[in-house]
């Protein structure tokens, strides 16, 4: 027969089991493909080595603290392992590039918060040479040699290529050559450099409708042709995600953000303010994706 204090000590190890848990249940995991913000970046004051963990986890801590909640940082190699964690649920929160998160609201995802570059949540696409170049509109492009960004970068690549089909120019075939950067700021250089090469990168627009920040910087640049607006990257949550740790969330991010999460965000996301997901912002990424789907620039089964 067991006695009392066996009775006791079996009970008092379960209530320590249960809140052990309860402790790791209620710890939110929020996921960043830091090599791919460094990798394809539009942010304005980027290192040559992208963001780190440790910016990563202070931004989770100083988050944390304004919702009341344990967020712990995961940093994923790549966006499709991140997209992968957050469909099933290993991830509760992921920063996702508008591309990547056409794919992750096909799921039962929720878009969160936008981050505010300049005066908007939105940026646009410009196909663009170097000043001096000799190619003038579309009708000159058969005689260039493209530098996109990446096969996943909305500004980079996708949008100005969705546009360009629109017109009716094979971007197939249409160019002397093709090749992928891998950055915007590569991608610049390859254009500055050849005045027979076009390129393709993001820029912003203030409320006057003039270009506030672009991805050539100060360099003396033409554009040949605009496309867009662009969502920005969306912060979206797993269905798993209480519905109370989700609006503690975008309250701390949208409402009224501590100093400590602007300054923290910035070096990651290059914005210090964030705006929520709401019904405009909603129906405009569900644009961009019938945008990219018509024009056969996404496929339909991948927003890669």
């Amino acid at each position: 027969m067991r006695s009392k204090s066996d009775v006791d000590g079996r009970a008092t190890r379960s209530r320590k089991r249960r809140v052990c848990c309860r402790i790791v249940s209620e710890r939110i995991r929020l996921g960043v493909a830091l090599h791919e913000l460094g990798r394809a970046s539009k942010r304005a004051t980027s290192s040559s080595d992208g963001p780190t963990r440790e910016e990563l986890d202070a931004f989770c801590d100083h988050l944390g603290r304004a919702a009341d909640l344990e967020i712990v940082a995961y940093a994923a190699p790549r966006y499709d392992r991140l997209l992968h964690r957050l469909k099933l649920g290993e991830v509760d929160l992921a920063w996702l590039a508008p591309v990547v998160a056409l794919d992750a609201l096909r799921s039962d995802v929720t878009p969160v918060a936008l981050p505010a570059r300049g005066d908007t949540s939105w940026y646009w696409a410009a196909l663009f040479v170097r000043d001096d170049s000799p190619l003038f509109g579309l009708a000159t492009l058969h005689q260039a040699r493209a530098v996109w960004v990446d096969e996943r970068s909305a500004s980079g690549y996708l949008v100005i290529r969705a546009a360009l089909e629109a017109e009716g120019f094979d971007v197939d075939r249409g160019f002397q050559s093709q090749s992928f950067a891998r950055s915007h700021e590569a991608a610049v250089r390859e254009v500055l450099a050849d005045p027979y090469a076009v390129g393709a990168t993001y820029l912003h627009l203030d409320q006057a409708g003039s270009v506030s920040r672009a991805g050539w910087g100060d360099a003396r640049v033409r554009e040949l042709k605009r496309a867009g607006p662009i969502p920005s990257d969306v912060l979206a949550a797993s269905s798993t995600l209480k519905n109370d740790a989700l609006e503690r969330i975008r309250r701390a991010l949208c409402d009224s953000p501590s100093p400590e999460i602007g300054q923290s965000a910035l070096p990651l996301f290059g914005a210090s303010r964030f705006t929520p997901v709401g019904r405009a912002e909603f129906a405009h990424l569900r644009a961009l994706e019938r945008y990219l789907i018509r024009s056969a620039a996404l496929p339909t089964s991948s927003a890669r």
